[in-house]
C-alpha cells in the first residue's frame, strides 16, 4: 500500500513538473514574440540599415556597370577603327585574383565593406564620367576632321624588328659625342646599315634634307590632324617633297649620316609640333606585353645614339 502511494506521488510530481516546464516554454515563446531585448532591437536595426544600403549600392553598381559596358563598346569601336584589332583586356594587363579579393572582403566588418563599396562606386562614377568625356572628344575629333585610321602612325617603321633593337626614346639623354645631357626628340631603332625604312601611315612628304650634320639625311611626312613623323640618319632617300605616300611604303634606308654614333633609325612622332614618345604609337605592331617591355627599355636607356 505504501509502495503504491509512493509511485502515485512520483507520477504526480513528474507530471506536474512536465506541465510546468511546458507552460514555462509557451510563456517564454509568447513573451519573446511580444517583447524584444535591446540586443535584438539593435540587430534588427542593423539588418534594416544594411539592407537599405545594400539595395542602394546594388542600384548604383548596376548603373555603373551599364555605363562601363557602354564605354567599353565605344572604346572598342574607336580602337578597332584605328588599329584593326580588339583593345587589350585590363585583366590580361594587370591580372585579377578573385579568391584573394573574397578573402579580404570576408575579413572586413559589414560597415567597412559598406564604406569601401561606397568609395569604390564613387571613384568608378568619376572615372566613367571622365572616360566618357574623353571618348566624346575623340569621337568628335574623328568625325570633324575626316579621320582615317590609315593616317595614324601606329606601326614600327622597320619591316623586321625585335625588342632588342630598342634604343633611347624621348627625354633628356646622354649625348654620345659630348657626354652631356641633352634633349632627345625621338627614339633610336637600331638596325643594320641599308635596312628598309617604311612610312608608318598615309601622308604627304613635306621635307627632305640631305646633310652631313645633325639628323643627317631626313624625311618628314605630314599625316594630317596635327601628326607628323620624322625619319633621320638615312643612307638613301626614295621620296621627294609633296609626294604622297601610303603606310608601308619604302621611303629610304637605315644609315649613319649626320651626327650618329652607330647605324640606326632616329624616328620621331610630332603631335601639334611637339615630340611625343613613339612607343605609345606602336600598338599596331606590338602586343600590350611587348609594348610595356619596349617602353621600359626605351625609357631606361640613358644614352642616345645621336
Amino acid at each position: 500500500m505504501g509502495r503504491h502511494s509512493f509511485n502515485s506521488i512520483l507520477k504526480s510530481t513528474v507530471s506536474y513538473l512536465s506541465w510546468t516546464l511546458l507552460v514555462a516554454v509557451v510563456i517564454y515563446g509568447l513573451f519573446s514574440l511580444i517583447y524584444t531585448s535591446d540586443k535584438e532591437r539593435a540587430l534588427a536595426e542593423e539588418n534594416a540599415y544594411l539592407k537599405e544600403h545594400y539595395d542602394n549600392l546594388l542600384e548604383r553598381s548596376n548603373l555603373v556597370d551599364d555605363v562601363l559596358d557602354g564605354l567599353e563598346a565605344r572604346d572598342s569601336k574607336i580602337y578597332n577603327s584605328i588599329f584593326d584589332i580588339d583593345p587589350p583586356s585590363a585583366d590580361a594587363l594587370y591580372g585579377t585574383d578573385p579568391e584573394d579579393q573574397l578573402e579580404r572582403f570576408y575579413a572586413d566588418s559589414e560597415q567597412q565593406l559598406i564604406d569601401d563599396s561606397q568609395a569604390v562606386v564613387g571613384e568608378l562614377c568619376l572615372t566613367a564620367a571622365q572616360v566618357d568625356r574623353q571618348i566624346r572628344a575623340i569621337t568628335e575629333q574623328m568625325e570633324g576632321e575626316n579621320f582615317s585610321k590609315n593616317n595614324f602612325p601606329s606601326v614600327i617603321p622597320l619591316r623586321t624588328f625585335t625588342i632588342a633593337q630598342t634604343g633611347a626614346t624621348v627625354g633628356r639623354k646622354i649625348n654620345p659625342f659630348f657626354k652631356s645631357m641633352s634633349m632627345h626628340g625621338g627614339i633610336d631603332l637600331m638596325a643594320p646599315y641599308g635596312t628598309e625604312v617604311l612610312s608608318t601611315a598615309d601622308g604627304k612628304v613635306v621635307e627632305v634634307l640631305r646633310q652631313g650634320r645633325g639628323l643627317g639625311n631626313m624625311v618628314i611626312i605630314d599625316h594630317g590632324n596635327g601628326l607628323k613623323t620624322v625619319y633621320a640618319h638615312l643612307s638613301d632617300i626614295y621620296v621627294a617633297i609633296n609626294q604622297k605616300v601610303t603606310r608601308g611604303k619604302v621611303i629610304g634606308k637605315v644609315g649613319n649620316s649626320g651626327a650618329s654614333f652607330a647605324s640606326a633609325l632616329h624616328y620621331e612622332v610630332r603631335k601639334q609640333g611637339r615630340a611625343v614618345d613613339p612607343v605609345n604609337y606602336f600598338f599596331g605592331s606590338l602586343s600590350p606585353a611587348l609594348s610595356s617591355e619596349m617602353l621600359l627599355i626605351a625609357n631606361t636607356t640613358g644614352q642616345s645614339l645621336d
